[in-house]
């Protein structure tokens, strides 16, 4: 009886989900567009995703990602809407926000009928349904029912975790209560009904800050510039404020956990009967990083400590095997030469606070378009033992030179011997 009224139950629940999902796309229909990129030379479309009109004013919220291509190359591309009943109309860019993924553009011509969704006060509580809404694969908009499950954990980029499917093309699309109020936006899935939503109160700051005009192409690269700067500053400052924790590799200690946000794992090759050498690793990044366009993401932070024992191999193939080792550290985020510069490197030999001696090389290459911002390259070997060694490398994606800085004194004097 019981297994029968908790069926009667589930098919009832389904059976009012579906009914929302049908009265909320009847309602809101009209608010929904599919936001395209348009490349000027073909007439085509480049790109697609989701938009929803917040206002009588014509204002549309979508993805920063939807819209990027166009705000890297204004010359090459325009922006378009398609509504529900196949109009199409362009849009023009009012305003972004790049570290969370959001966009504001504007309809060039207004209607006599607009619509408009609602935006919710709050967010529901942990366990209620909600429906996300777009335009998946380019087969039209549709509402996909999923469940709120409160904010990410341990993220330093704010995201509502949703169980639902989140589809190519759905990018940018609203995410609704029962009411039909907006509360988040589709950003990105990972698989296996895990979807991520950018919350209620990065809508509301970007619908609050947003300018009376739109920008000028003039003005796109530098308000990306301002907000990248302000990101990177808060994070490396609450780098440098935390308490790092530390644990034992080999005969070293390291950081192990720098902040909540950073996520670590461990390897080694200790079942290797024929392994020459011994190798501990520990590996920590940030999960996240920030989408420029699609050749350059930045933001990141990477830091790997690896400890290298070969008491079998003798002092001069050691040598010779942990100095090629040094050489293998790359790049942590995906850019290419049309974005930054050549790495420029220095080689150093220092000894932090602790006594440990370090042979140091410190790479930096500039962004192009972004005149104060860096990727940055480190790495480092111990001097101090003849067969055994700790290889130190970490990279950072995006920051001002000072931030750089500091963040290399402190993760070289955070290393010490047992």
């Amino acid at each position: 009886m019981r297994i029968l009224l908790f069926l009667l139950c589930v098919v009832c629940a389904s059976a009012y989900s579906q009914q929302t999902a049908q009265s909320l796309f009847g309602q809101y229909q009209n608010a929904l567009y599919q936001i395209k990129i348009i490349d000027l030379e073909s007439g085509n479309k480049s790109s697609i995703g989701s938009g929803f009109q917040v206002d009588q004013k014509g204002n549309i919220v979508t993805n920063y990602h939807v819209v990027s291509e166009y705000i890297y190359y204004p010359e090459k591309f325009r922006i378009e809407y398609m509504d529900q009943s196949g109009h199409e109309g362009q849009l023009q860019l009012v305003d972004l926000d790049v570290i969370n993924d959001l966009a504001l553009v504007r309809k060039v011509e207004l209607s006599d009928e607009e619509s408009a969704f609602p935006i919710a006060s709050s967010l529901p509580e942990q366990g209620s349904n909600i429906y996300s809404l777009g335009n998946p694969h380019d087969l039209g908009m549709i509402v996909v029912p999923g469940t709120f499950n409160g904010l990410k954990k341990n993220s330093f980029y704010q995201r509502i975790h949703f169980t639902g499917s989140i589809n190519p093309g759905m990018s940018g699309g609203p995410v609704v209560n029962g009411l039909g109020e907006v509360m988040g936006v589709n950003v990105a899935t990972a698989g296996n009904q895990i979807g991520f939503l950018i919350p209620l109160a990065k809508v509301t700051d970007l619908l609050s800050s947003q300018h009376e005009h739109p920008l000028s192409n003039q003005q796109l690269k530098p308000r990306i510039q301002q907000q990248l700067m302000a990101n990177q500053q808060r994070l490396f400052s609450r780098l440098k404020n935390q308490n790092w924790k530390t644990a034992s590799l080999g005969k070293a200690s390291i950081p192990s956990q720098i902040t909540e946000f950073v996520s670590c794992w461990g390897d080694s090759n200790a079942n290797n009967k024929e392994a020459l050498f011994l190798s501990v690793e520990n590996r920590c990044r940030i999960d996240e990083q920030i989408f420029l366009h699609s050749g350059l993401n930045t933001g990141g932070v990477e830091l790997e400590f690896e400890w290298l024992d070969g008491k079998s191999l003798g002092q001069h193939r050691f040598y010779a095997f942990y100095t090629d080792s040094i050489t293998g550290a790359g790049a942590g985020n995906k850019a290419g030469k049309v974005d930054v510069t050549n790495y420029q490197c220095q080689e150093d030999k220092v000894t932090n606070i602790h006594g440990v001696s370090s042979k140091t090389i410190l790479c930096l290459r500039g962004y192009k378009e972004f005149d104060k911002l860096y990727d940055v390259l480190f790495v480092s070997a111990t001097l101090d033992h003849d067969n055994s060694g700790l290889i130190s490398h970490f990279t950072l994606a995006g920051v001002a030179k000072d931030s750089a800085q500091t963040f290399t004194k402190k993760f070289m004097d955070s290393i010490e011997w047992q």
